[in-house]
């Protein structure tokens, strides 16, 4: 039932109408016309979803075509909302039963990774975008409250993160955060896949990170930082605010650079743009201002952290 190729191979089967059903991108869904001259056949524009796709079949049958058309699309409607409906059913803790998640969604017997997508604006447009990236049955893309969430097998996260945040960026030209989280299993690890990218998601805003793809792990000195209690916080904050008040955005956008390339003289200073003397310089004035030395492992820990927790609150 939620297999859209077998649906397909039925269809030709029960019909005896031979047909061939190809992507606006090249995907061949189904194929059984091999044996029919191709000057045979007739083409036919359909709808999946928001995308066309090419219908050919033979010319004798193109009293079937109208037939054939509806009932590709319809079938291909109802088959990826059902499947939309399971993961919203998951993730809003409504009971789904192994036997329909496992038939909507076969893919979640092997590993699978969880995207989640927040835009400010043009959530549509940037899941269309998303559906012309990924055009198979194995990856399902949809909007949940204000999110997009994009779910399938992929190896190489990042790689996917990135070609998904450019994309966006290259035709909307809205600020984009991407995250992301793997797992293996049924409702429980889905649900808490997303939990854990939303959180990323929001810590990234909270902390203001230059840095648009998130994952747990590139946030976990992030998420311990936010669970730190109001308490030790504020004694924190009330110790460094003096210092970190003089900072202005060149200063501070230094130190972010400067932290991001793992305390790296030679790396910031390419990504700042600037001579690596310059970034000296710069470090040796925080130093001055603070008293902290951050190309100091140690030293460079605590102001991390204080960092952190000054930018929470000034945000």
């Amino acid at each position: 039932m939620y297999n859209f190729k077998e649906f397909l191979r039925k269809l030709n089967e029960h019909s005896g109408v031979s047909f061939k059903l190809v992507s606006e991108d090249g995907t061949v869904w189904f194929d059984s016309t091999i044996n029919i001259d191709r000057q045979n056949l007739i083409k036919k524009e359909i709808w999946l979803g928001n995308q066309t796709a090419n219908l050919l079949l033979n010319k004798d049958f193109e009293i079937c075509a109208s037939l054939l058309k509806y009932s590709i699309e319809s079938k291909y409607n109802e088959i990826f909302s059902i499947r939309e409906q399971v993961i919203i059913d998951m993730l809003e803790g409504r009971g789904v039963s192994t036997e329909a998640l496992y038939s909507a969604l076969p893919f979640l017997h092997n590993k699978c990774t969880l995207f989640l997508i927040a835009v400010d604006k043009n959530i549509y447009d940037s899941l269309n975008i998303i559906k012309q990236l990924y055009n198979s049955e194995e990856v399902i893309s949809m909007i949940y409250k204000e999110y997009i969430v994009v779910l399938g097998n992929f190896e190489d996260e990042m790689e996917h993160a990135i070609s998904m945040r450019e994309a966006i960026l290259s035709d909307l030209y809205t600020k984009c955060y991407v995250s992301y989280s793997s797992f293996e299993g049924g409702a429980v690890e889905l649900k808490k896949s997303f939990d854990d990218s939303l959180t990323c998601i929001f810590i990234g805003k909270k902390y203001d990170l230059k840095n648009l793809i998130f994952d747990e792990e590139s946030l976990l000195l992030e998420k311990i930082v936010y669970n730190v209690n109001d308490h030790v916080k504020h004694e924190v904050c009330e110790k460094f605010k003096d210092k970190f008040i003089k900072f202005d955005s060149e200063i501070i956008t230094t130190i972010e650079e400067f932290i991001n390339n793992g305390l790296n003289i030679s790396e910031a200073a390419k990504k700042l743009y600037i001579h690596r003397n310059t970034l000296i310089y710069r470090l040796d004035k925080i130093l001055k201002d603070t008293g902290y030395d951050i190309r100091d492992f140690k030293q460079a820990s605590i102001f991390i952290i204080a960092f952190l927790m000054w930018k929470e609150r000034r945000i």
